[in-house]
């Protein structure tokens, strides 16, 4: 391919290479001073890169860079041994990747692997772009390469073609990040130059980054909006004319065919209109529906929810009253049974030992024994204190008062306190304490481990969470006097008792 040839093929962006290289300074300076006291003598600037020889003279690998020259590069001396400092002088990887782009016979991809991480460590803006030239015309040698391996059946076969799509892709990308304004190179020999490059770079346009591997590569090239225009003006000029008919002044004779795309909606119309009234009669029908549906749940719901409750997010109604009313006399009703057999089981439990004794075996040895144990029971033993029968009297009537709805709670639990801290509690302190310490046989441990009311101190007769029963009782009313660790006598345990449960 001559010349003439080659340059129908270049881009605009080569084209403008070329126009820059010129006024290009293609000779390196004169570096007479060390780099490393003097950073603007360093072959390696912001705003050009001069390259040795010497770089590709050798093996690309870091350890030969020891080895350039002072006035160029910066050295240290590290342990005695002169060694490159690593950094925006003298960055490792753009230097590996320098060398394998200058060598004949360099390791293309390792090239392309130490340019694409130099991009990653920061160089100098010259460097950057000289980089990105160096990359792309690796991958236009990578090309080259698969072109002349599979030659007829680089596109035929899926595995060449796919890599030769991605050098082909990579390359013009790397092309592209070329800034060629802040580009200025120099060799200090004559076999490489800038403007040799931009040749290459040229050539591969020529050859393989040309439009004519788009298709292969699955580029599509949009075409241009005038023809766009125009296509879809003839397309629908005849598409209008089919479905819909010509324009008026062009309109056939009549008794001609009604164009198919006007009868189709005229179809739909009136299929849409007849659906339209179908739907207009179910729609009244629902609202009827509807009405009695609401009307329906208004007469149930006001049996619930009087209308002025609504409001306040309460339900007053008849029969959310009469539950709650039920209800309360059903829980208040739990409560004093469940009082009144606990102390029951208690009080008749204590009758059964008399002087660390069971009566029980007497009673089964002499029906005696059993007429003098009841006569005890049905006489008081002490003054002005209630007998059996009477305390199972006084139970009775507190029944019927519980079964009454409108009984006081706070009177209720005043009778309850009192018959614990008055009667079991104070009456006798001995059966009290023998009787919290004899063994629950549910739990397997003494009453009084299990039960808080057996605490020998009022503060801890824990009831629920942290409430006690001390707290519970002189709250209601109960007075202080009676709900105390002190020891009650029977004159106070009977006035106690006398005045809750007369």
């Amino acid at each position: 391919m001559d010349r003439q040839d080659l340059a129908s093929y270049i881009p605009l962006v080569v084209a403008a290479v070329f126009a820059t290289l010129p006024g290009m300074r293609m000779a390196a300076a004169q570096q007479d001073d060390e780099c490393s006291r003097n950073l603007p003598s360093c072959d390696l600037q912001e705003r050009k890169t001069h390259l040795r020889a010497q770089i590709w003279s050798g093996p690309c690998e870091p350890s030969q860079w020891d080895a350039l020259p002072r006035q160029g590069y910066p050295i240290d001396s590290v342990d005695g041994m002169l060694k490159v400092k690593v950094g925006p002088r003298a960055p490792v990887h753009f230097l590996n990747g320098v060398c394998e782009a200058h060598r004949p016979d360099g390791d293309v991809d390792h090239g392309l692997h130490e340019l694409e991480k130099a991009a990653t460590v920061g160089l100098l803006p010259s460097q950057r772009n000289a980089a990105a030239l160096f990359e792309g015309l690796l991958h236009c040698r990578k090309l080259a390469e698969l072109d002349d391996r599979y030659q007829g059946e680089l596109t035929t076969k899926l595995a060449p073609r796919e890599a030769f799509c991605m050098h082909r892709g990579m390359a013009k990308a790397s092309f592209t990040r070329v800034r060629w304004e802040g580009l200025e190179m120099s060799y200090d020999t004559s076999s490489f130059s800038l403007t040799g490059h931009a040749e290459s770079m040229a050539q591969c346009y020529a050859e393989y980054l040309h439009g004519g591997y788009d298709a292969t590569c699955g580029v599509v090239s949009s075409p241009s909006p005038a023809a766009i225009d125009a296509a879809a003006e003839t397309v629908s000029r005849e598409l209008l004319a089919d479905y819909f008919g010509t324009a008026t002044e062009d309109a056939p004779p009549e008794g001609s065919a009604i164009p198919p795309l006007k009868a189709m909606l005229a179809r739909k119309i009136e299929m849409a209109d007849s659906s339209l009234r179908d739907s207009a009669a179910l729609l009244g029908g629902l609202v009827q529906k509807k009405d009695l549906l609401v009307g329906s749940y208004q007469g149930i719901a006001s049996m619930f929810c009087l209308p002025e409750s609504e409001t306040a997010g309460l339900c007053a109604g008849p029969l959310p009253s009469a539950v709650a009313r039920l209800h309360e006399g059903y829980e208040r009703a739990v409560l004093r049974s469940q009082t009144i057999l606990d102390f029951v089981d208690r009080w008749v439990s204590g009758l059964y030992e008399h002087q660390g004794k069971d009566v029980r075996v007497e009673l089964q040895n002499s029906h005696e024994g059993l007429r003098d144990m009841l006569a005890r029971a049905e006489l008081p033993a002490v003054p002005n204190e209630m007998t059996l029968l009477e305390k199972l009297d006084l139970m009775k009537r507190d029944m019927a008062l519980l079964a009454d709805r409108t009984a006081v709670e706070n009177d209720l639990m005043k009778r309850q306190c009192s018959i614990y801290f008055c009667e079991i509690r104070n009456r006798n302190r001995t059966f009290f304490t023998n009787a919290c310490n004899q063994v629950d046989a549910t739990a397997g441990r003494p009453v009084k481990d299990v039960n808080a009311l057996c605490a020998a101190d009022v503060a801890g007769t824990v009831v629920s969470g942290a409430q006690t029963a001390a707290a519970l009782c002189t709250g209601v009313g109960l007075p202080a006097s009676y709900v105390s660790n002190t020891a009650m006598t029977a004159r106070a345990v009977d006035t106690c008792m006398s005045e809750f449960h007369p």
